[in-house]
């Protein structure tokens, strides 16, 4: 059992409540410091909540901590992931936060930070989607500058906008935080990581890519 004190995450625009209030104050007032201690940095960058997949009124919420280069991550995105979509998420049951932690290579970073440029144009978790079917060998070049711009083509997206994005790091600085606060308040060593948590303060992590019957029993018991 995770202290649901430090699993809270941020919310949509649309003043999405994932649970644990403490901790998103907690989150979002260790961000503005954090930018406060840079005038430049502030002004380079600005903080969004994550992107929430589903119903804002949804009663459980998993939070996934990733890599776009992590294979098991992949493996849970093909496996796991399309039955609980289908199960919960569209359901209104269960809604769905991705915390970055890019770690495992110098284009996990990139591909992190090209999931935010294309939330600028609505298509973040299209582009989501698109790193792991793409996913191939860390940093063998499949997420190069010149390919993550030819995905925000295929998705149909201004590539001129989202290269101007990448190009002035917009995002470096929340993808760095969201790396380290997934550390450091969410527990997470390694990646996939989970935390589920419900609206009544109960909240479990799983360490790994879990089948769906792992997610289904725990989700179960939440709702």
């Amino acid at each position: 059992m995770v202290d649901a004190k430090k699993i809270g995450v941020g919310v949509a625009a649309v003043i999405l409540v994932i649970v644990v209030i403490s901790y998103a104050t907690s989150y979002m007032s260790d961000f503005n410091n954090a930018q406060n201690s840079s005038q430049d940095e502030l002004e380079a960058v600005s903080f969004k909540n994550p992107p929430v997949l589903g119903s804002e009124t949804a009663k459980v919420t998993i939070v996934e901590v990733g890599d776009y280069q992590c294979e098991m991550c992949k493996l849970w995105f093909e496996k796991t992931r399309p039955l609980l979509i289908e199960k919960y998420i569209e359901t209104g049951k269960v809604n769905f936060v991705f915390i970055d932690m890019p770690f495992l290579g110098n284009d996990s970073m990139s591909a992190a930070e090209a999931t935010y440029c294309a939330n600028d144009q609505g298509k973040y978790w299209d582009y989501h989607s698109k790193l792991y079917q793409l996913q191939q060998h860390v940093d063998d070049g499949w997420a190069s500058a010149d390919r993550l711009s030819t995905i925000a083509l295929n998705l149909d997206m201004n590539v001129e906008e989202f290269d101007k994005c990448m190009n002035s790091k917009e995002y470096y600085s929340k993808v760095n935080f969201n790396k380290q606060k997934a550390k450091t308040d969410l527990g997470a060593n390694s990646t996939p990581t989970f935390i589920i948590v419900n609206t009544s303060g109960d909240s479990q992590k799983i360490v790994g890519a879990h089948p769906y019957s792992t997610f289904e029993e725990i989700i179960n018991s939440m709702l």
